[in-house]
C-alpha cells in the first residue's frame, strides 16, 4: 500500500477577485501526526502597488494586512509556493493528498492563478485532492445529533437549512457555539484538520468529488432531510 501524507490547505483571496494572497498548509502523516506547516503571502499580489490599492479600498483587507504585519508572515512567488507543496511527496517519499474544505474553490483558484502568471497548473499531476466538506457531510453532519445541536444553537440559515460550513462543524466538534473562524489561512487549516481526521475515523471512503454548489450535493441533501 502506498504511504500517504495529507496536506490540509487553505487560501484567502481578494474579496472581489479570484486572487489568492494568503496560502497555508499543514502536513500530516496518516495517523494525524503533524509533520510541518507552511504559510506564505503571495508576492505577485502583496509585493506590488496593487496590494496598497486593495488595502486602502477594502476594510476587510486592512484588518488582514495588520495581522500579517504583526505576525511577520513571509512572501514568496506563487511558482515557488507550488514547488514547495508538490515537492513534499519527494521529501517524504509518499503520495501527496491535498485536503481542503470546499476543495473546488481552493483547487480552481490556485490553478487559475498559476495559469495566469506562469501558464501551468499549481498542483502536480500526481497529487490527489480530497474535499473535507464532502467527507464531513457524509459523516459528522449526517447524524441526528449534529442536526439537533445546530437547531438548538441557531446554526441554521435564513431558509431554515442546517449550516455545514467549517466554522459550524468545528463549533459542533468543540461544543463551542461562540466559535468564529479566523479567516487567516494557517489558522483555518488547523480547524479543517480537526474536521478531516474526525471524519476519517468513520472509516468511510475518501470523497474525491467536490461539493459545489453545496445544495446540489447528495450528502448535503441527506443532512437537510434530518431536520
Amino acid at each position: 500500500m502506498t504511504k500517504k501524507i495529507f496536506a490540509v490547505l487553505d487560501i484567502e483571496t481578494v474579496t472581489d477577485a479570484r486572487l489568492a494572497f494568503d496560502i497555508a498548509w499543514i502536513l500530516y502523516d496518516s495517523k494525524g501526526n503533524e509533520l510541518e506547516r507552511r504559510n506564505y503571502l503571495v508576492s505577485e499580489i502583496m509585493e506590488t502597488p496593487f496590494a496598497d490599492i486593495l488595502i486602502q479600498r477594502d476594510g476587510f483587507m486592512k484588518d488582514k494586512a495588520r495581522f500579517y504585519m504583526e505576525h511577520s508572515i513571509s512572501a514568496k512567488f506563487l511558482d515557488e509556493i507550488s514547488s514547495e507543496l508538490n515537492n513534499a511527496a519527494c521529501v517524504y517519499h509518499a503520495q501527496l493528498v491535498v485536503c481542503a474544505y470546499n476543495a473546488k474553490f481552493d483547487y480552481s483558484v490556485l490553478n487559475d492563478n498559476m495559469q495566469a502568471y506562469y501558464g501551468c497548473d499549481f498542483f502536480g499531476d500526481g497529487v490527489e485532492v480530497v474535499d473535507i466538506m464532502t467527507m464531513a457531510l457524509a459523516t459528522i453532519c449526517n447524524t441526528n445529533k449534529y442536526v439537533r445541536w445546530c437547531q438548538l444553537n441557531n446554526m441554521v440559515t435564513a431558509k431554515g437549512n442546517i449550516k455545514t460550513n467549517a466554522e459550524t462543524v468545528y463549533a459542533y466538534l468543540t461544543r463551542d457555539s461562540d466559535f468564529v473562524e479566523a479567516h487567516h489561512a494557517l489558522q483555518d487549516c488547523e480547524i479543517e484538520a480537526e474536521i478531516l481526521f474526525k471524519a476519517r475515523k468513520y472509516r468511510k471512503k475518501h470523497h474525491k468529488q467536490f461539493a459545489m454548489p453545496v445544495f446540489h450535493c447528495a450528502e448535503w441533501k441527506q443532512v437537510q432531510a434530518r431536520r
